[in-house]
């Protein structure tokens, strides 16, 4: 790989999805919260790291130190912010292996420097370009080529009129056998009373038809204003096939020496009327099924860091996280990282957690290959972003879907454990499910 030159300057603020927008027809990356300190788009691809084996996301955090000795940043502005360094978009696949199929596009795990990226941290916005130097180019004549597209791309941006979103009136679906899949709840049930296991995580595909594209960057509009504090993505390694969603769950967020996690586990729906959202709410806390259920998730993920932290915090009780139509059981961990790590270290420790695969891992994971029926892809895979010191924010990318132009795939999981009842846990999926799906058919309304 040749070196890499990023250009960075301040710009005005503007919304990272209409930036998206923008870019149609280029691989557009994306990450966004109320949550997360940075928020990023990216349109196009400067540099892709990939890995394809089973220690992929240890080795991307190796491949990271080494990518940016590669980079020199340039910031040609006197108001240009200090210590700005590139951000790298990123993620990978549930399971280190991936059938071939329509998750083609998508590598098992990759990091990207997008060629334009707009970036908001701290309330400001900076704009990068980061062009890799020819072979007979100099760093400055890259930086005066990267100046010179920094100022017609920004006055291209600004003076834009985009198309009106391009959303489906009329939207069908297509479940998924529900005979089929409660046997295999009842399948899972039966192995864990065996002995075999205390805890799987199944998940089914719901299919979408719309009778016209969808705009999946004003669809996840739509769910910030719906649900701010939800991690908002996106990852389009190739035009028109689009892995998008906005999940409740943060796998792990590294600033300098301290980390945050969470445990999610554990789940009934809400209540548009008060007083019966509290009593479901109590009635979640109350349950024996989801408290253990979320505190096989709690207490793996302490496992999983014991070596790579010198303190950890978790809170004494878990406490109710409430979404649009959905609220769970959340455990707050935070703590500080032994020195030298990185995000992505606590990435391949902690992925997947027991709140996506199961307890023990293995042997959940081997019950999902054999029952689940269809390749996760990278649904509740690992994605976020990193910058160049291994600071990151990396979550779990469930309540997302694949989209192709007028279809989609969405995808909904609960946890089975001993005593899960197949019909409840149908009911809990689709209401996963629907939390997408609603925010689809809220943008065909408004068509």
């Amino acid at each position: 790989m040749n070196h890499i030159v990023n250009y960075t300057i301040p710009c005005q603020p503007y919304p990272l999805t209409e930036f998206l927008r923008f870019g149609s027809g280029w691989e557009r990356f994306y990450f966004e919260s109320d949550q997360s300190p940075l928020a990023i788009a990216g349109l196009g691809i400067t540099a892709q790291i990939s890995r394809t084996d089973f220690n992929r996301f240890t080795n991307l955090s190796q491949d990271l130190r080494e990518f940016f000795q590669r980079v020199t940043v340039v910031n040609n502005s006197d108001d240009s912010p200090r210590g700005t360094r590139p951000v790298l978009l990123g993620g990978g696949s549930f399971f280190a292996e991936m059938e071939p199929g329509e998750w083609d596009s998508f590598p098992q795990a990759a990091l990207v420097l997008p060629h334009y990226a707009l970036i908001r941290a701290n309330g400001r916005y900076t704009f990068s370009v980061n062009l890799e130097l020819t072979e007979t180019e100099t760093i400055a004549s890259a930086s005066r080529r990267a100046r010179m597209e920094a100022e017609t791309f920004l006055a291209q941006l600004e003076s834009a009129v985009l198309p009106t979103s391009s959303i489906p009136d009329e939207i069908t679906t297509n479940e998924t056998s529900r005979e089929i899949w409660q046997n295999t709840i009842r399948d899972s049930v039966e192995m864990i009373h065996q002995g075999e296991l205390k805890k799987v995580v199944m998940a089914r595909p719901v299919q979408v038809n719309g009778n016209r594209s969808i705009d999946v960057p004003a669809l996840l509009e739509s769910l910030g204003e719906s649900c701010p504090s939800c991690f908002r993505f996106l990852f389009e390694f190739s035009p028109m096939t689009i892995f998008a969603g906005a999940t409740p769950e943060r796998l792990v967020s590294v600033s300098g020496a301290k980390f945050t996690t969470a445990a999610i586990a554990g789940s009934i729906h809400r209540s548009d009327f008060p007083a019966e959202d509290e009593a479901l709410g109590q009635q979640l806390i109350e349950s024996q099924k989801d408290q253990s259920e979320h505190s096989f998730v709690k207490d793996e993920i302490c496992a999983r860091l014991e070596n790579l932290v010198a303190s950890l915090q978790v809170d004494a009780a878990p406490r109710l996280l409430r979404l649009p139509n959905i609220q769970h059981l959340w455990t707050h961990i935070e703590g500080t990282l032994h020195p030298n790590q990185s995000v992505l270290d606590l990435v391949a420790a902690l992925h997947p957690t027991p709140a996506v695969g199961g307890v023990p891992g293995e042997a959940a994971l081997q019950l999902i290959h054999q029952l689940e029926g269809f390749e996760r892809g990278w649904y509740a895979g690992p994605v976020g972003w990193v910058d160049a010191d291994g600071n990151g924010d990396f979550v779990v990318a469930i309540r997302s879907g694949l989209f192709r132009g007028d279809t989609a795939t969405l995808f909904g999981g609960a946890g089975i454990v001993a005593d899960s009842d197949p019909d409840k846990e149908w009911e809990e999926t689709g209401l996963k499910i629907q939390f997408l799906l609603d925010a689809t058919r809220s943008e065909a309304e408004l068509a």
